[in-house]
């Protein structure tokens, strides 16, 4: 049974406009390939963090609102970490 999960994402301030649409589009695309609904993503733009990640004092903000299976978090994580343009994640399940 798949649950509602909300993902913060940022992003390396570094890339472009374009760039980060892809990156978020590879996420929302590997969701969907594993069995998830996408219900809703906010594009929060670019932020000042509240201290220095990866040497970055900013990032680009995405949160995305789906729903996948449980067992199919670990695999969206290790894509998380895998990924060098993303400085922070998280990831919440909704009740």
């Amino acid at each position: 049974m798949q649950k509602k999960y909300e993902s913060m994402i940022v992003f390396s301030p570094s890339l472009t406009d374009e760039a980060l649409k892809e990156e978020n589009e590879k996420i929302l695309s590997f969701i969907k390939e594993n069995s998830g609904e996408i219900l809703k993503t906010d594009e929060w733009g670019k932020k000042t963090l509240a201290y220095e990640i990866k040497k970055f004092n900013e990032g680009f903000y995405f949160v995305n609102y789906f729903n996948l299976e449980p067992a199919k978090t670990h695999d969206l994580e290790r894509t998380y970490r895998l990924n060098e343009n993303i400085i922070r994640y998280n990831l919440l399940a909704n009740e």
